[in-house]
């Protein structure tokens, strides 16, 4: 039944073999009892928390409630239960969840034999963001009487962009603390050897200080209010895209030298910048051109951003409690890192690399329409073997259910520059037309 399953329905097969392995019962439990702190397992296991909430993030349910209330008698509590589980789910459990199964699932892309994305020759490549989540709905009774908009949180998450993996998130209950505050959580998880990307806001002299302290390289744009001495003028860069052109200067930032790439601008931002400050501490055989190259892939992680809003449910506003709400979020990251990793299936099925001419709205939509059948269909069936069998052989059954999937119908549709709107002049004695009349006097 497995196997007809997978060739009927192999994206949402592919899936569904994916979160077996990543959230297994066994490793969820022993992942909560490591790190939580405060809560205790009575009688709603994590393991079941997680399970039921992911299918609202995945949008196989509309809303929480929607999903308890199939599964209520399977879950045997209230759903006063419920949510009270869910709002006292810690942080650090969040994130444990986040950065345990990026792991794990990066161990599949190996197995899987596809070779990471070219980023900077000897070095690893992280990304640095933040993420404010957005307002909640007002059902707690400390939002009564406020017209102000209630946040329930923001996080700080870390991308590998090379394997196209959310590996580290830091999340943070107060949506009004500032992203610096959250910058010393962030440099515990700095390995040597790593090159970190980042706007301005994550240019601090801690941020910096504590990076090379830890032997890791930076690609940061300057802050204006960063302190330094100019130890050489600009100099026009060799480099550079068509267009655009490069300078460099050498700086110093508490008696460290750093190299300052200014990119010039073809058109200024929107808050009237027409060049970039770049902070670097690669050495010199690393040029201004693919230093800015390197900050450009920053837009990397916004993009991740903009999937997880467009093809998940990775904000519930119906979460008003700011631990629930995080909980939510992560869970939309390992689901992120979970469709990277079919994606990497699809390309490894293949004799050359496809993933990137596939819609990710196409595999997000046939998902959302076949994972809650395939759920009801294979209920009865056991697929724990895929938890527990070696990443090899896993990654050999990723490989043959990604080949059933039919390419032509998740086909990317280019389409040229958006032509901007003309603005026809209205007149007011002929609000409406008949198109019948249009079409017939054409």
């Amino acid at each position: 039944m497995i196997e007809l399953l997978c060739r009927k329905m192999p994206l949402s097969s592919l899936l569904r073999g994916l979160l077996e392995r990543c959230f297994a019962a066994e490793r969820l439990e022993a992942l909560f009892e490591a790190h939580a702190r405060e809560q205790y397992t009575r009688d709603l296991l994590f393991s079941t928390v997680c399970d039921l909430l992911l299918s609202v993030v995945l949008r196989v349910y509309p809303s929480t409630h929607a999903a308890y209330q199939d599964r209520q008698q399977e879950l045997n509590v209230s759903v006063v239960a419920l949510y009270d589980k869910l709002k006292g789910i810690e942080v650090a459990v969040s994130a444990a969840l986040v950065r345990e199964t990026a792991r794990d699932l990066s161990a599949l892309l190996d197995a899987l034999d596809c070779p990471p994305e070219p980023g900077l020759p000897g070095y690893a490549v992280r990304i640095l963001d933040g993420n404010c989540l957005e307002a909640s709905e007002k059902r707690l009774g400390v939002h009564q009487g406020l017209a102000a908009a209630a946040l329930p949180g923001k996080s700080r998450v870390v991308l590998d962009p090379e394997r196209r993996l959310l590996v580290e998130v830091v999340p943070c209950e107060d949506g009004h603390a500032q992203e610096r505050s959250l910058l010393e959580a962030v440099l515990p998880t700095v390995q040597a050897g790593e090159v970190w990307i980042a706007d301005r806001n994550f240019c601090t002299l801690g941020f910096l200080r504590g990076l090379q302290e830890r032997q890791a390289a930076v690609v940061v744009r300057r802050h204006g209010s960063l302190p330094f001495g100019e130890q050489t003028p600009f100099a026009p860069a060799v480099g550079g895209e068509e267009g655009q052109r490069l300078f460099e200067q050498r700086i110093e930032v508490e008696g460290r030298t750093y190299r300052c790439v200014r990119i010039e601008l073809p058109a200024p931002t929107r808050d009237g910048d027409t060049h970039l400050d770049v902070l670097t501490d690669l050495p010199d055989t690393v040029d201004a051109a693919t230093v800015a190259r390197l900050y450009r892939k920053r837009w990397t992680l916004e993009t991740a951003f903009q999937h997880l809003e467009q093809h998940f449910a990775s904000e519930l506003n119906t979460l008003a409690y700011p631990r629930a709400a995080l909980f939510g979020f992560c869970l939309a990251l390992v689901a992120y890192n979970v469709f990277s990793v079919m994606r990497a299936a699809l390309d490894s099925a293949h004799s050359e690399p496809v993933s990137k001419g596939v819609s990710s709205y196409d595999i997000a939509h046939e998902i959302s329409a076949t994972f809650r059948a395939l759920l009801l269909l294979g209920e009865a069936l056991d697929w724990q073997f895929l938890a527990t069998c070696p990443p090899v052989q896993f990654a050999h059954w990723l490989r043959d259910v990604a080949r059933n999937v039919r390419l032509d119908s998740l086909k990317k549709h280019g389409r040229g520059p958006k032509k901007p709107p003309q603005k026809n002049p209205y007149d007011p004695k002929q609000p409406h037309v008949s198109t019948y009349k249009l079409l017939r006097d054409q």
